[in-house]
């Protein structure tokens, strides 16, 4: 029969990941509270008094802080870590929780609430519980985010305002608006009109044929369109 606790891992699942990430990288040998502290960016204190009892649990490290290799490697490799997940399911938590809450379907309240009844802890520390007893029951591979999260607002670019295009209406038959008569743009505009005074002085001995000369040409060039 496996061995059951009524006590359970209580690490947060970005540190356990993000811990499974440095072994990536490197084993150590020992894993004390100030290496902890320093891989994870945690105080030692919280470090000393919640991941290094979890990890002994576990069976990550004995009680003088030495790594079990093994195990080590199963963490780190993605190929053996659901065979690590499957081992500590059934070392540390009992078959009436796994029967009852067996994959990541379960509600997540209400495995908050059975660590609540059969732990006597509070919703804070059952809500870290339960999230790790979720990450191992899955055996998620999702890495975790580096460092704080900083919420940034993207500056979003507005796009420049068309101009609204105006659209003549349909004629309707019943439409009695005067139309706009098409000037030719070879017609000439009109300029202001103009007031001119022409005295003409015609000599005394100046025959008819001479005056009638005059206003004809007059006529002709002064008062032409």
């Amino acid at each position: 029969m496996a061995e059951t606790s009524k006590s359970f891992p209580n690490i947060p699942v970005i540190h356990w990941l993000s811990l499974r990430g440095q072994f990536k990288r490197t084993i150590p040998g020992t894993i004390t509270s100030n290496y902890l502290a320093s891989v994870l960016k945690m105080s030692e204190l919280n470090a000393k008094a919640n991941i290094i009892p979890s990890l002994r649990q576990i069976g990550l490290i004995d009680s003088e802080g030495k790594t079990n290799q093994e195990l080590a490697k199963q963490l780190r490799d993605d190929a053996l870590y659901p065979k690590l997940c499957n081992s500590i399911l059934v070392k540390i938590y009992p078959q009436e929780l796994r029967d009852a809450f067996p994959d990541k379907d379960s509600d997540k309240d209400q495995i908050k609430t059975w660590f609540m009844n059969n732990s006597g802890i509070g919703n804070s520390a059952a809500g870290r519980i339960s999230a790790f007893y979720m990450a191992i029951l899955e055996a998620d591979l999702t890495p975790p985010k580096s460092g704080v999260v900083k919420k940034t607002q993207e500056a979003k670019i507005k796009p420049a305002r068309q101009k609204p295009q105006v659209k003549s209406a349909p004629k309707s038959d019943n439409d009695s608006s005067p139309e706009v008569p098409n000037i030719n743009q070879n017609q000439k505009s009109k300029g202001p009109d103009l007031n001119i005074n022409i005295q003409i002085h015609i000599s005394s001995d100046a025959s008819s044929d001479q005056i009638k000369s005059i206003f004809e040409n007059m006529a002709k060039y002064i008062y032409k369109d």
